[in-house]
């Protein structure tokens, strides 16, 4: 029986090295059947990899989009999938991000998204805490509910107003711990402004973003062993579940 179709959709604005971070937290996924899309619109900058692997698109568009949920829209349309993964380009995902997200929702019936109902939250990419938060970010999307269901076009909570109508599971276990939301870096998150409208505009503003520009080369590598920082954070029985699993996948 051939694996379902993962498709993983990481939006993208003057962030290369993060975004090669992401990357390479795909290429590491212990799932075969997947395909990246990577969907720039910083205008001015054209995003290329060396040796692009067959699975991974990337979409240089010529002009900015008016706001993240029409952003959203546009990439979800690139490529028809069996399941979609919300894939944040200045985040990290675990290698079984991908094959425990799929064995779980095949286990379940009537189901549109499924979670993990924690996840590691890292400040300024030196500090981890476990906190409880359904990040969209770490959402599996059925091709169903992503066929009928469009985000709306506003830059701030157009995730919550998309899921609003999905019905979503959240799973609890150590193990499926799975997403490192980063906080800080010194980078602009359109997360953290409260007014729409500014927040869509002050990326444009945002110093580092703006010296990005031209033909940009992503490397798909990590900029230290996250996983090991990780590791030394957790209860000692959890760093030993977490060792386990990472051995199991490398």
């Amino acid at each position: 029986m051939n694996e379902p179709l993962a498709v993983c959709l990481c939006c993208t604005y003057g962030r290369p090295t993060e975004l090669g971070e992401a990357v390479k937290c795909f290429l590491d996924q212990d799932y075969e059947n997947k395909h990246l899309i990577i969907s720039n619109d910083q205008e001015g900058v054209i995003l290329k990899m060396e040796d692009l692997p067959q699975n991974i698109t990337i979409v240089n568009h010529p002009k900015r989009f008016s706001s993240l949920g029409e952003k959203r829209n546009a990439i979800k349309c690139q490529m028809e999938a069996d399941y979609y993964f919300v894939w944040d380009d200045d985040d990290l995902y675990t290698p079984w991000r991908i094959s425990k997200s799929i064995d779980i929702f095949e286990s379940r019936d009537h189901l549109d998204i499924l979670k993990a109902s924690h996840a590691f939250m890292s400040t300024h990419n030196t500090s981890y805490k476990i906190v409880q938060n359904l990040f969209h970010s770490q959402a599996c999307i059925s091709k169903e509910f992503m066929d009928k269901n469009d985000y709306p076009e506003k830059s701030v909570g157009e995730d919550m107003d998309f899921e609003r109508k999905a019905r979503i599971q959240s799973m609890n276990d150590m193990p499926l711990l799975w997403y490192v939301y980063r906080w800080g870096m010194d980078v602009h998150h359109l997360s953290g402004i409260a007014n729409e409208k500014e927040s869509w505009e002050r990326s444009l503003l945002f110093e580092p973003y703006n010296q990005v520009q031209g033909e940009v080369i992503i490397k798909p590598e990590f900029q230290r062993d996250y996983w090991t920082d990780i590791e030394k954070t957790l209860h000692p029985n959890h760093a030993e579940i977490w060792r386990k699993q990472l051995n199991e996948k490398s």
